[in-house]
This record gives C-alpha cells, sequence and structure tokens, in this order.
C-alpha cells in the first residue's frame, strides 16, 4: 500500500497520507485519506478494466446529470480515472451510508431505479452488448469445459429460459442492483454504486434484482412470495419515471432465474473453477428445478 500514495500524489492535487484496505473482489478497494478528507479509492485488476472504464464513464455521466452517484474525483489531467501496470484507478468522494433494505426502501427505490433508466436514455457513448451468451451460454461453456457431467441439464433450462425472455424490450441496465450496490446516506439520499456490469440488455432486469428477496444457496418457497410483495411496493414508483411493458413486468420470475447463469458464470470466472464443487452445482440445479415447477403452478 506504500507504493500506492507516490502514485496517488502524482496523479491528484491532493495530499493523502495514509490509505486503509476495505476489500478485495474483482478490485482492491481501499479508503484514501488527505488531511481530515477521506476518499474510496478502486484499484481494479486487469481481467475487468474495460468494464470499468465504461462504467466510470456512465458515472460521469449521471453525476453530471445531478442523479445521485458518489462523485468521481478527476486527476490533474481532468480524466476520471488513470491506469498503471495494467491496473485502473478510480478516486471517489467518500460518502458515509449503509445498505438499503429492499424490503423497506422498495418505493424509494423504484423511483430511483425507474429515474436512472430515463436518464440513461441519453447517454451518448456506446454500451457493452448484453446477449443470450453473457446472460446463459457463458453459464453452460463454463460447466462443459469443467465437465460437469450434468452440463446439459442447465442447458435445457437455460433454453427455456431464454425463449421466454428473448423478446423482452432492450435498453440500459445496470446488471448487478442487489442491496450492496446502493448507499443510503444518513440524510435518506440514497446512491447507486458500481456501474461495471452497465450495458445495453434487458431493463428488467435491475427491477428483478433488486426486488429479489431468494436465498441464492437454499430455496425456499416463501422466496417468490416475498419478491412478488417487494416488487410490488417498487413497480408504481419506477413507473411514474420510466415505463415497463406487461410482457417485461411477467418476466420478473423468469429473470430471477437467468441471475443464477449469469451471475455463477461471473463468479467461477473471477475465482476460477475451484470455487465449485460437483456437488454444489447439483444443489444450484435442485433450486431451479424447484423454482420452474413453483412459479409453472403460480401461472
Amino acid at each position: 500500500m506504500d507504493d500506492l500514495l507516490p502514485l496517488l500524489r502524482a496523479h491528484y492535487p491532493l495530499r493523502f497520507d495514509s490509505l486503509e484496505f476495505v476489500r478485495e473482489s474483482v478490485s482492491v478497494a481501499y479508503i484514501a485519506s488527505a488531511g481530515n478528507e477521506k476518499y474510496f479509492l478502486r484499484c481494479v485488476k486487469p481481467i475487468a478494466a474495460a468494464q470499468a472504464r465504461q462504467g466510470v464513464d456512465i458515472q460521469v455521466f449521471l453525476q453530471s446529470r445531478g442523479f445521485p452517484v458518489p462523485p468521481v474525483i478527476l486527476t490533474n489531467e481532468g480524466a476520471p480515472c488513470f491506469e498503471a501496470d495494467k491496473h485502473l484507478y478510480i478516486l471517489y468522494e467518500y460518502i458515509e451510508g449503509a445498505e438499503v433494505n429492499p424490503a423497506q426502501d422498495a418505493k424509494a427505490l423504484g423511483a430511483l431505479v425507474g429515474q436512472l433508466h430515463r436518464v440513461m436514455r441519453d447517454y451518448p457513448g456506446p454500451l457493452i452488448k448484453h446477449d443470450r451468451h453473457y446472460y446463459i451460454d457463458k453459464y453452460i461453456d463454463i460447466l462443459r469445459a469443467m465437465q460437469y457431467p450434468r452440463a446439459d441439464e442447465f442447458a435445457a433450462y437455460g433454453d427455456a429460459l431464454w425463449e421466454k425472455v428473448k423478446g423482452l424490450p432492450r435498453g440500459y441496465c445496470h446488471g448487478d442492483m442487489y442491496s450492496g450496490n446502493f448507499l443510503k446516506a444518513p440524510d435518506g439520499r440514497i446512491y447507486v454504486l458500481d456501474f461495471d456490469t452497465s450495458g445495453e440488455g434487458f431493463p428488467m432486469v435491475d427491477p428483478a434484482l433488486i426486488c429479489n428477496r431468494t436465498d441464492y444457496f437454499k430455496f425456499q418457497k416463501a422466496g417468490r412470495e416475498k419478491s412478488r410483495w417487494v416488487f410490488g411496493r417498487f413497480l408504481p414508483e419506477y413507473l411514474k419515471h420510466s415505463p415497463l411493458s406487461k410482457i417485461e413486468i411477467d418476466a420478473l420470475y423468469d429473470l430471477i432465474a437467468v441471475y443464477h447463469f449469469a451471475l455463477q458464470a461471473t463468479i467461477i470466472e473471477l475465482h476460477g473453477p475451484d470455487c465449485v464443487d460437483n456437488k454444489f452445482l447439483d444443489n444450484q440445479l435442485d433450486w431451479l428445478r424447484r423454482w420452474q415447477r413453483q412459479c409453472e403452478r403460480r401461472r
């Protein structure tokens, strides 16, 4: 960490004096201090640098439109980030706050996500496209490369899911809207975080993810009803700012299943195939089959 301080001083008009490690995943996060002021620093690993560049460009655009995102600190050259040793560095203003509670904050989240989708219709830059490979097939390809013996069963369900969702309207999608990517400040204002998975995909994915109250690891019958209840409070506020068609609204439960395919692919890509075993994958397949049966009965 000591090597980072001179690097930061060289790129920002701030006299940084300390760094505090926060967490590590696809990027390493720190609290950077300059006197009495604190900042949030992300050091993005090469595997995710391209997506992070798009993400910070989106964040700067939203910042210019007055949308609540943590403000990006520009470098001495006026850039929103800099690169060194193939890593991407992004510095933000530090905002105190905590994770949202989707059940309690559903109405506020509905309004916020609706506003995000409306504002992003004017985004001038290109967006990474999220297609069938991103949502479904990447996971199947990984399973087959791992020689998982039941990959064809996942593939069959993936085919069925894609037939249901492939005709959904396309547009901007944040793509990772779980509670940890919203920050609620002490004054009640909610900020949206982490735009690295943003792209052109199904906008309805965002409401589906933040309203999803299922347990990812253990199937629970009540998960569907809990998700429906949160979505019922979220939806009217969302619709005040951005439209959703009936086919999008009806796709809520199918997109929760799609999330299992896309997220699991991302996890294995980041952490390697040894992060899961056949028992874990069998449990995931059982989860999806039980979800499928429950949703078909309720239709």
